[in-house]
Protein backbone atom coordinates (compact mmCIF):
# COMPACT_ATOMS: atom_id res chain seq x y z
CA UNK A 1 0.00 0.00 0.00
CA UNK A 2 1.91 3.16 -0.91
CA UNK A 3 2.07 5.78 1.87
CA UNK A 4 0.56 9.07 1.70
CA UNK A 5 2.76 11.93 0.54
CA UNK A 6 3.25 14.47 3.29
CA UNK A 7 2.66 17.73 2.61
CA UNK A 8 5.85 19.87 2.67
CA UNK A 9 6.86 22.70 5.36
CA UNK A 10 8.96 25.22 4.95
CA UNK A 11 12.25 24.56 6.96
CA UNK A 12 12.90 26.38 10.38
CA UNK A 13 14.23 29.67 10.10
CA UNK A 14 17.36 29.70 12.84
CA UNK A 15 17.57 32.62 15.51
CA UNK A 16 20.28 34.18 13.58
CA UNK A 17 18.17 34.61 10.14
CA UNK A 18 15.18 36.09 12.09
CA UNK A 19 17.20 38.58 13.95
CA UNK A 20 18.42 39.81 10.13
CA UNK A 21 15.23 39.48 8.92
CA UNK A 22 14.13 41.90 11.29
CA UNK A 23 16.96 44.42 10.87
CA UNK A 24 15.90 43.83 6.84
CA UNK A 25 12.22 44.12 7.55
CA UNK A 26 13.36 47.88 9.35
CA UNK A 27 14.72 48.78 6.14
CA UNK A 28 18.15 50.30 8.29
CA UNK A 29 19.79 50.99 4.85
CA UNK A 30 17.29 53.21 4.74
CA UNK A 31 16.25 54.46 8.07
CA UNK A 32 20.07 55.17 8.96
CA UNK A 33 20.11 57.56 5.97
CA UNK A 34 17.07 59.55 6.97
CA UNK A 35 18.62 59.83 10.81
CA UNK A 36 21.66 61.06 8.80
CA UNK A 37 19.36 63.66 6.54
CA UNK A 38 18.20 65.35 10.06
CA UNK A 39 21.70 65.29 10.86
CA UNK A 40 22.65 66.71 7.76
CA UNK A 41 19.97 69.65 8.35
CA UNK A 42 21.16 70.76 11.11
CA UNK A 43 25.05 71.07 9.79
CA UNK A 44 23.83 73.40 6.39
CA UNK A 45 22.14 75.34 8.72
CA UNK A 46 25.49 76.06 10.49
CA UNK A 47 24.57 74.44 14.03
CA UNK A 48 27.95 72.59 14.80
CA UNK A 49 28.93 70.88 16.61
CA UNK A 50 25.45 69.65 16.31
CA UNK A 51 23.17 70.63 19.44
CA UNK A 52 21.40 67.53 21.55
CA UNK A 53 18.32 68.35 20.06
CA UNK A 54 19.52 67.92 16.41
CA UNK A 55 21.04 63.93 17.37
CA UNK A 56 17.49 63.57 19.14
CA UNK A 57 16.08 64.50 16.47
CA UNK A 58 17.33 62.00 14.15
CA UNK A 59 17.15 58.95 16.18
CA UNK A 60 12.99 60.28 16.53
CA UNK A 61 13.48 60.45 12.68
CA UNK A 62 15.36 57.21 12.40
CA UNK A 63 12.65 54.99 14.64
CA UNK A 64 9.84 56.90 12.67
CA UNK A 65 11.09 56.07 8.87
CA UNK A 66 11.90 51.94 10.55
CA UNK A 67 7.97 52.30 11.78
CA UNK A 68 6.97 53.61 8.16
CA UNK A 69 9.03 50.77 6.34
CA UNK A 70 7.59 47.73 8.92
CA UNK A 71 3.84 48.77 8.56
CA UNK A 72 4.19 49.16 4.49
CA UNK A 73 5.09 45.74 4.30
CA UNK A 74 2.11 44.85 6.76
CA UNK A 75 0.09 46.56 4.39
CA UNK A 76 1.52 45.34 1.74
CA UNK A 77 1.75 41.33 2.24
CA UNK A 78 -0.85 40.11 -0.15
CA UNK A 79 1.01 41.96 -3.47
CA UNK A 80 4.49 41.06 -1.47
CA UNK A 81 3.77 37.51 -1.96
CA UNK A 82 4.22 38.24 -5.76
CA UNK A 83 6.26 40.88 -5.97
CA UNK A 84 8.66 40.41 -3.66
CA UNK A 85 7.88 37.09 -2.29
CA UNK A 86 11.52 37.12 -0.28
CA UNK A 87 10.55 39.71 2.15
CA UNK A 88 10.77 39.00 5.72
CA UNK A 89 6.90 38.53 6.02
CA UNK A 90 6.34 36.72 2.66
CA UNK A 91 8.97 34.47 3.24
CA UNK A 92 7.77 33.82 6.85
CA UNK A 93 11.22 34.93 8.61
CA UNK A 94 8.98 37.39 10.68
CA UNK A 95 5.24 36.68 11.84
CA UNK A 96 2.90 39.73 11.41
CA UNK A 97 2.42 39.51 14.71
CA UNK A 98 5.77 40.26 15.83
CA UNK A 99 5.94 42.85 12.91
CA UNK A 100 3.32 44.94 14.77
CA UNK A 101 4.85 44.39 17.91
CA UNK A 102 7.86 45.92 16.29
CA UNK A 103 6.20 48.77 14.28
CA UNK A 104 4.52 49.99 17.82
CA UNK A 105 7.89 49.94 19.77
CA UNK A 106 9.50 51.68 16.64
CA UNK A 107 6.36 54.57 16.78
CA UNK A 108 6.67 54.92 20.86
CA UNK A 109 10.46 55.49 20.90
CA UNK A 110 10.20 57.96 17.98
CA UNK A 111 7.66 59.65 19.39
CA UNK A 112 9.26 59.88 23.09
CA UNK A 113 12.71 60.78 21.55
CA UNK A 114 10.82 63.52 20.05
CA UNK A 115 8.81 64.49 23.03
CA UNK A 116 12.15 64.83 24.77
CA UNK A 117 12.70 67.90 22.60
CA UNK A 118 9.65 69.77 23.42
CA UNK A 119 6.06 69.35 22.75
CA UNK A 120 5.99 71.21 19.27
CA UNK A 121 8.42 68.41 18.18
CA UNK A 122 6.34 65.41 19.83
CA UNK A 123 3.22 66.83 17.83
CA UNK A 124 4.99 66.87 14.19
CA UNK A 125 6.58 63.65 14.92
CA UNK A 126 2.66 62.19 16.04
CA UNK A 127 1.46 64.22 12.60
CA UNK A 128 3.71 62.19 10.71
CA UNK A 129 3.31 58.77 12.23
CA UNK A 130 -0.27 59.39 11.67
CA UNK A 131 0.28 60.49 8.12
CA UNK A 132 2.22 57.44 7.60
CA UNK A 133 -0.54 54.70 8.87
CA UNK A 134 -2.91 56.69 6.80
CA UNK A 135 -0.61 56.23 3.68
CA UNK A 136 -0.37 52.54 4.16
CA UNK A 137 -4.27 52.11 4.72
CA UNK A 138 -5.61 54.85 2.16
CA UNK A 139 -3.14 57.19 0.45
CA UNK A 140 -0.95 54.44 -1.04
CA UNK A 141 -3.91 53.37 -3.12
CA UNK A 142 -4.36 56.86 -4.95
CA UNK A 143 -2.64 57.09 -8.06
CA UNK A 144 0.73 59.52 -7.53
CA UNK A 145 -0.71 61.48 -4.50
CA UNK A 146 0.77 58.85 -2.29
CA UNK A 147 3.99 59.22 -3.78
CA UNK A 148 4.30 62.81 -3.57
CA UNK A 149 3.53 62.16 0.28
CA UNK A 150 6.41 59.82 0.81
CA UNK A 151 8.58 62.86 -1.09
CA UNK A 152 7.86 65.29 1.34
CA UNK A 153 7.99 63.83 4.30
CA UNK A 154 11.48 62.70 2.73
CA UNK A 155 12.27 66.23 1.54
CA UNK A 156 10.95 67.51 5.88
CA UNK A 157 14.13 65.61 7.21
CA UNK A 158 16.15 68.40 6.06
CA UNK A 159 14.23 70.87 7.93
CA UNK A 160 13.51 69.12 10.93
CA UNK A 161 16.79 69.17 11.04
CA UNK A 162 17.27 72.62 10.83
CA UNK A 163 14.66 73.87 12.86
CA UNK A 164 16.42 71.63 15.77
CA UNK A 165 19.70 73.19 15.31
CA UNK A 166 18.65 76.85 14.64
CA UNK A 167 15.08 77.33 14.40
CA UNK A 168 13.00 79.55 11.44
CA UNK A 169 15.90 80.46 10.43
CA UNK A 170 17.57 76.88 10.18
CA UNK A 171 14.00 75.78 8.91
CA UNK A 172 14.46 78.37 5.77
CA UNK A 173 18.09 77.69 5.06
CA UNK A 174 17.28 74.38 3.71
CA UNK A 175 14.32 74.79 1.66
CA UNK A 176 16.46 74.44 -1.16
CA UNK A 177 17.99 71.04 -0.69
CA UNK A 178 14.26 70.22 0.63
CA UNK A 179 12.92 70.77 -2.44
CA UNK A 180 16.01 68.66 -4.68
CA UNK A 181 15.02 65.61 -1.75
CA UNK A 182 11.21 66.54 -2.40
CA UNK A 183 11.28 65.75 -6.21
CA UNK A 184 13.93 63.47 -6.26
CA UNK A 185 12.20 60.91 -4.01
CA UNK A 186 8.58 61.25 -5.81
CA UNK A 187 10.07 60.43 -8.92
CA UNK A 188 11.67 57.55 -7.41
CA UNK A 189 8.21 56.30 -5.86
CA UNK A 190 6.66 56.87 -8.96
CA UNK A 191 9.11 54.41 -10.66
CA UNK A 192 8.83 51.68 -7.82
CA UNK A 193 4.84 51.86 -9.14
CA UNK A 194 5.68 50.36 -12.79
CA UNK A 195 7.91 47.72 -11.19
CA UNK A 196 5.15 46.87 -9.03
CA UNK A 197 2.57 46.76 -11.60
CA UNK A 198 1.75 42.64 -11.96
CA UNK A 199 1.32 42.47 -7.73
CA UNK A 200 -0.51 45.78 -7.51
CA UNK A 201 -2.95 44.35 -9.95
CA UNK A 202 -3.86 41.23 -9.29
CA UNK A 203 -4.63 42.49 -5.45
CA UNK A 204 -6.67 45.46 -7.12
CA UNK A 205 -4.33 48.40 -5.62
CA UNK A 206 -4.84 51.99 -7.64
CA UNK A 207 -1.45 53.04 -8.34
CA UNK A 208 -0.09 55.58 -10.38
CA UNK A 209 1.30 52.50 -12.85
CA UNK A 210 -1.51 50.49 -12.86
CA UNK A 211 -4.04 53.06 -13.25
CA UNK A 212 -2.22 55.25 -15.72
CA UNK A 213 0.27 52.92 -17.22
CA UNK A 214 4.08 52.31 -17.03
CA UNK A 215 4.46 54.73 -20.12
CA UNK A 216 2.38 57.43 -18.07
CA UNK A 217 4.69 56.92 -15.28
CA UNK A 218 8.13 57.63 -17.13
CA UNK A 219 6.77 60.50 -18.40
CA UNK A 220 5.93 62.13 -15.14
CA UNK A 221 9.38 60.79 -13.73
CA UNK A 222 10.93 62.79 -17.14
CA UNK A 223 9.09 65.89 -15.36
CA UNK A 224 10.24 65.60 -12.11
CA UNK A 225 14.28 64.97 -13.24
CA UNK A 226 14.21 67.80 -14.87
CA UNK A 227 12.52 69.99 -11.94
CA UNK A 228 15.62 68.33 -9.70
CA UNK A 229 18.25 69.06 -12.38
CA UNK A 230 16.93 72.94 -11.71
CA UNK A 231 16.40 72.80 -7.89
CA UNK A 232 20.08 71.38 -7.46
CA UNK A 233 21.80 74.33 -8.86
CA UNK A 234 19.62 76.96 -7.25
CA UNK A 235 21.67 76.16 -4.21
CA UNK A 236 25.00 77.35 -5.59
CA UNK A 237 23.24 80.34 -7.16
CA UNK A 238 21.41 81.59 -3.64
CA UNK A 239 24.01 79.63 -0.96
CA UNK A 240 26.92 79.29 -2.43
CA UNK A 241 27.02 75.61 -2.06
CA UNK A 242 30.44 74.03 -3.48
CA UNK A 243 31.19 72.88 -6.86
CA UNK A 244 32.04 69.97 -4.94
CA UNK A 245 28.29 69.06 -4.56
CA UNK A 246 27.52 70.44 -7.85
CA UNK A 247 29.58 68.03 -9.59
CA UNK A 248 28.18 64.77 -7.12
CA UNK A 249 24.77 65.71 -7.80
CA UNK A 250 24.73 66.45 -11.01
CA UNK A 251 26.50 63.49 -12.12
CA UNK A 252 25.12 61.37 -9.35
CA UNK A 253 21.77 62.18 -9.20
CA UNK A 254 20.45 64.08 -11.85
CA UNK A 255 22.86 62.48 -14.36
CA UNK A 256 21.02 59.12 -13.28
CA UNK A 257 17.58 60.36 -13.56
CA UNK A 258 18.23 61.30 -16.75
CA UNK A 259 19.71 58.38 -18.03
CA UNK A 260 16.66 56.13 -15.99
CA UNK A 261 13.70 58.47 -18.24
CA UNK A 262 15.94 57.51 -21.34
CA UNK A 263 16.61 53.75 -20.76
CA UNK A 264 12.45 53.71 -19.75
CA UNK A 265 11.00 55.85 -22.27
CA UNK A 266 10.05 53.20 -25.00
CA UNK A 267 10.19 50.07 -22.96
CA UNK A 268 9.48 50.52 -18.81
CA UNK A 269 9.01 46.48 -18.14
CA UNK A 270 9.07 45.81 -14.35
CA UNK A 271 12.79 44.22 -14.70
CA UNK A 272 14.02 47.35 -16.58
CA UNK A 273 12.60 49.45 -13.80
CA UNK A 274 14.53 47.34 -11.23
CA UNK A 275 17.88 47.97 -13.22
CA UNK A 276 17.17 52.13 -12.50
CA UNK A 277 15.89 51.55 -8.99
CA UNK A 278 18.72 49.95 -8.14
CA UNK A 279 21.00 52.59 -9.60
CA UNK A 280 18.88 55.27 -8.08
CA UNK A 281 19.36 53.76 -4.63
CA UNK A 282 23.25 54.62 -4.92
CA UNK A 283 21.94 58.16 -6.11
CA UNK A 284 20.34 58.27 -2.48
CA UNK A 285 23.39 58.25 -1.16
CA UNK A 286 25.36 60.39 -4.17
CA UNK A 287 23.13 62.93 -2.94
CA UNK A 288 24.21 62.35 0.70
CA UNK A 289 27.48 63.00 0.26
CA UNK A 290 27.01 65.94 -2.05
CA UNK A 291 25.19 67.86 0.68
CA UNK A 292 27.86 66.83 3.08
CA UNK A 293 30.20 68.78 1.23
CA UNK A 294 28.10 71.73 0.00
Amino acid sequence: MPLKKQPSTPPPFSPGHRLWAGLRLMRLSNALPAAGLVWLGGRLAGVVPLSGEVVLAAGAMGCITAYGYVSNDLADLAEDRINKPDRPLPAGAVGQKTARRLAALLAGLGLILALRIGIGPGLVAGLVLALLAQYNRRWKSTAGGGNLLIGGLAGGTLLVGGYAGAGMTGLLANILPSAVLVTFITARELLKTAEDVAGDRIAGKRTAATVHGSPWVVRRVAILAGVTALFSLLPVVALGYSWAYFAIIGLGVDGVLIYAVAYLWADASPVRVSHCLALLKGSYFAGLLALLLA
